[in-house]
């Protein structure tokens, strides 16, 4: 009796030197946007000295994980990879935190009940955001997740996998 091989796609898991350039552009992107936000943030935001640190860390992991894998394509398509992996370490981040700040008012008991906490994770993380950001974070978010996207296809183009 033979036994069945399921194969299936394990592109994502593979590490190729696209993904690590996409991963450290988008980074040290994270990280130098996070030092124009810091002046920025509200008074009061738990995470907001490690705010470099945070970014930096989400830049890493959406570089490898979401701008590195699609490579192989147009100039173009690497581009919008990038901005895409850009708006994503924004989302993750200010969702980050939000989730602090709901913790730090969950523990002061400043909600009824569990729903109402829950859904203030994207209140807090919206009205960080509005209140840190500015045209310069943006613009350097913007350029640095676009080079990423770049760096990542010419990586692939120029060593392979």
């Amino acid at each position: 009796m033979m036994q069945r091989i399921a194969v299936r796609k394990s592109q994502a898991q593979i590490p190729t030197l696209a993904k690590l350039f996409a991963a450290l552009a988008l980074g040290a992107t994270g990280f130098f946007a996070a030092q124009q936000i810091m002046p920025a943030i509200p008074a009061g935001v738990d995470g907001a000295k490690e705010l470099g640190l945070i970014m930096g860390s989400f830049g890493l992991l959406v570089g490898w994980r979401v701008v590195g894998v699609s490579e192989g394509r147009r100039w173009v398509d690497a581009i919008n990879d990038g901005l895409r992996g850009g708006i994503y370490v924004l989302m993750w981040t200010f969702f980050f935190l939000g989730t602090i700040q709901m913790l730090k008012l969950a523990l002061r008991m400043r909600y009824d009940d569990v729903l109402s906490a829950v859904t203030d994770v994207i209140g807090q993380g919206v009205a960080i955001g509005v209140a840190s950001l500015g045209v310069a974070p943006v613009i350097t978010l913007g350029l640095g997740a676009m080079g990423a996207g770049l760096l990542s296809e010419f990586a692939y183009r120029r060593y392979g996998r």
